[in-house]
């Protein structure tokens, strides 16, 4: 190489080595990335056969945001158990299938599309002939999961409610309810 061009080497480089672009938008406090998506309660949901036995809502409906990356999960709050004298919920993750003693079948099931989601009843009986219990005021915890590459992928059993609630820092008492219409 020759001896002339190193010294013009080395001006190239201090001259790129001291270029700035525009200054980024700052990032997060304490290193943290804020993903949570959003969570609410839908409530008094009942399934006749007037609706088909389905209740639809659109995103705009219920006020968020979900991006088509995003996963949405939706619970059915299947019953209320009393522990150390706290009346405490218990969600199912969607699909949840009762198997009846008369060999019938019902599932509660969900499909989402990236302007709504729907919650319906399926199975090989008479979805008519169901007793109010499984079919009026039904309640649904929906939970908006961000898609973010930082998350380990499969660190979180999301049939598990709780598990979830901690993963995601969601906090109940901030629950959002939304009357099914």
């Amino acid at each position: 190489m020759n001896k002339k061009l190193i010294p013009l080497l080395l001006v190239l480089v201090a001259l790129f080595q001291g270029c700035t672009g525009p200054e980024g938008p700052p990032g997060p406090e304490g290193g943290s990335i804020d993903v949570t998506g959003a969570t609410f309660d839908l409530v008094g949901v009942n399934f006749t056969a007037a609706n088909d036995f389905r209740s639809t809502m659109t995103y705009t409906d219920a006020k968020v945001t979900v991006l088509e990356s995003d996963a949405v999960l939706v619970y059915i709050h299947w019953e209320t158990v009393t522990a150390g004298g706290e009346n405490l919920k218990v969600f199912r993750l969607l699909p949840q299938t009762h198997f009846f003693t008369n060999n019938g079948i019902l599932t509660y099931n969900f499909d989402q599309t990236k302007r709504d989601f729907s919650i319906f009843l399926d199975g090989n009986l008479n979805l008519a002939a169901l007793a109010d219990d499984w079919t009026k005021n039904q309640d649904f915890r929906i939970v908006i999961v961000p898609a973010d590459p930082a998350r380990k992928s499969g660190s979180v059993d999301y049939n598990d409610y709780n598990a979830v609630v901690k993963e995601f820092n969601i906090d109940e008492s901030k629950i959002r309810t939304v009357s099914a219409h």
